[in-house]
């Protein structure tokens, strides 16, 4: 089907251009506010955000509501936000969402809503991860029941959920509602990773540097390093450097086009 072009349909679109940029900066204020403890100011920029329909900020929004920072701790209203952020298809609020009916916070516990949004997740775009400044906010507020979560983190990994995947395994490195296996933790570090990822992906080099349950690799661990580092995972540019110059540059040089190439893929989830 092709589509005529019109003054209304320029206008439209210039506007849109125009409305996006404060909403990203919305949202990227927020953040900055957020990693500075601002919550205040991260809720105000968020919530201008989430109104005008940005479904990062929904998500960013919910997860204050559900911590009770900036504003009233408000489990229902977290999910109100949670939702309207996973109707747009992002993943992490589904996952969220799934999370909440799991533990009946903010909804009525319902096991089968909660597998229908975990499922949800786990079809989602693979560019939409939960974004790395989240990976340290466990339970998006809710107070952790690890064999719970283990149960609901597998349940979304099997689906090929990368955010629970990685989750998962940070439970079996920990032994936290699971028995302590490294095994495990580095098969789902490396499932999650190959999903693309980033914190995965960074968590996989430093184990490749350090030969923690596996055997040290110099070359693996610069690649792996390399791409989170390519997909804003910036945390970890001096173990990156460092493994850099244990490499001679050729070498280091092919691995960095490899992985300006390299493309995500599903690893099965059976170990």
């Amino acid at each position: 089907m092709q589509h005529r072009s019109s003054p209304k349909a320029a206008l439209g679109f210039a506007c849109l251009l125009l409305c996006a940029a404060p909403l990203c900066a919305d949202t990227a204020a927020g953040m900055e506010a957020f990693r500075n403890k601002d919550y205040q100011k991260a809720f105000k920029e968020w919530k201008t955000a989430a109104d005008a329909g940005s479904a990062e900020a929904q998500f960013d929004l919910g997860v204050l509501y559900a911590q009770g920072k900036g504003t009233r701790r408000d489990l229902t209203e977290a999910t109100f936000w949670y939702r309207h952020a996973a109707d747009q298809g992002n993943a992490a609020a589904a996952f969220a969402l799934g999370e909440m009916y799991a533990r009946g916070w903010g909804a009525p516990r319902d096991e089968v809503e909660a597998m229908r949004w975990f499922q949800m997740a786990a079809g989602g775009p693979d560019t939409d991860p939960l974004p790395p400044n989240w990976v340290a906010v466990e339970g998006y507020g809710i107070p952790q029941d690890y064999a719970q979560a283990a149960y609901w983190y597998h349940a979304a990994a099997m689906k090929g959920q990368a955010e629970a995947q990685y989750a998962l395994a940070w439970l079996y490195a920990s032994g936290k509602g699971v028995e302590r296996d490294p095994e495990q933790a580095y098969h789902w570090t490396r499932a999650s990773a190959s999903r693309g990822y980033a914190p995965a992906q960074a968590r996989l080099g430093l184990r490749y540097a350090e030969g923690d349950g596996v055997s040290q690799d110099h070359q693996k661990a610069y690649f792996w390093l390399t791409l989170a580092y390519n997909r804003g995972e910036k945390r970890f540019e001096k173990q990156r450097a460092a493994e850099a110059a244990k490499l001679n540059p050729a070498d280091a040089k092919q691995l960095e086009a490899a992985a300006q190439t390299w493309q995500p893929r599903n690893l099965s989830a059976q170990k």
